[in-house]
């Protein structure tokens, strides 16, 4: 009996002495972290370090309702006694809720709890834009993003540079997309917002700016135009100046009526000038036909005149 309490003394005693050496051994804290960044959030921490058989590690959260619920703790399955050193957390903390976490270092039968030092919001994450590569292609100008995420909007502006007050905005759902040099040639600038909705959060690439050339092809056609515009204004003008001349000199040299004496008087003279062409063509007339009469005697008498002669032949 005296030997087997004695066996149980030094077992417990070992064990005692075992779990006080592996606690000597773990470090304070595992310098645990989380990075939020475009709302998805990751905890890490750093790894044990000591001469364990097995080390694994589970991550538990506990949010403002649970806090209020008796303290109780929630444990992330997916981070559930894991050998990785980082957790996704992004669907555990989808609430607009302070939370506290913390993460269990397990080492052979050994753990280390270390919380995080601050609670954590996912306001505040920290919203990225994607990197924006700006392109000229001929009359168009290619806009390339690293990557889109649906959770996030992005709306890009465009300008002509010097009329930023007139840039046009465009939502941008691929991330390949060509916009049209609208005004022709130049520089262009490019501007592009991610809008975070849920947090209401905005922020906004560096303005980049590329060269669009004139093409050589369109310079022809750009002189024809010119050249039949001012064919068009030629011929206008010189089918309104003759009438508007006129206009104006009547409008400048309005004539007064005559009196009514004149006007008698004009159409007296007029009929008697009238009468006077008709006389004189009645004259030349009746002048005509007698010399028409007189010729046509003398040739019947010539005729006559030969008929007789050849007769006494």
């Amino acid at each position: 009996m005296f030997q087997t309490r004695s066996l149980l003394k030094t077992v417990t005693s070992a064990f005692f002495i075992a779990t006080l050496s592996h606690a000597a051994l773990f470090p304070e804290s595992l310098n645990i972290s989380i990075q939020s960044e475009n709302m998805m959030h990751t905890l890490k921490w750093r790894p044990l370090q000591e001469a364990c058989c097995t080390v694994n590690y589970t991550v538990q959260y506990q949010g403002e309702f649970e806090y209020m619920q008796n303290d109780s703790w929630l444990i992330e399955h997916s981070c559930y006694e894991i050998v990785q050193t980082e957790c996704d957390l992004t669907l555990a903390l989808s609430s607009d809720s302070d939370y506290n976490i913390r993460v269990a270092a397990r080492c052979d039968d050994s753990t280390l709890w270390t919380q995080l030092p601050n609670t954590f919001n996912r306001r505040d994450t920290v919203l990225l834009v994607p990197n924006m590569d700006v392109t000229p292609r001929g009359r168009q100008i290619e806009v390339n993003f690293s990557e889109l995420q649906k959770h996030i909007s992005i709306n890009l502006h465009i300008w002509k540079k010097g009329d930023e007050h007139k840039a046009i905005s465009k939502e941008i759902t691929d991330k390949k997309s060509h916009h049209d040099a609208w005004l022709g040639g130049g520089t262009y600038c490019l501007k592009a917002d991610a809008i975070l909705d849920i947090i209401n959060k905005t922020t906004s690439t560096d303005t980049h700016c590329v060269l669009i050339q004139e093409p050589l092809r369109l310079i022809p056609l750009y002189v024809g135009v010119a050249v039949a515009l001012t064919l068009a204004v030629a011929l206008i003008l010189g089918l309104i100046t003759p009438r508007f001349s006129l206009w104006l000199r009547k409008s400048m040299h309005n004539k007064e009526p005559l009196p009514n004496a004149l006007v008698s008087r004009s159409v007296f003279l007029f009929l008697k000038v009238y009468v006077q062409k008709i006389r004189h063509c009645f004259h030349y007339k009746v002048l005509f036909n007698s010399i028409v009469v007189n010729k046509y005697a003398i040739f019947r008498h010539s005729i006559l005149h030969l008929c007789s002669g050849t007769g006494k032949g």
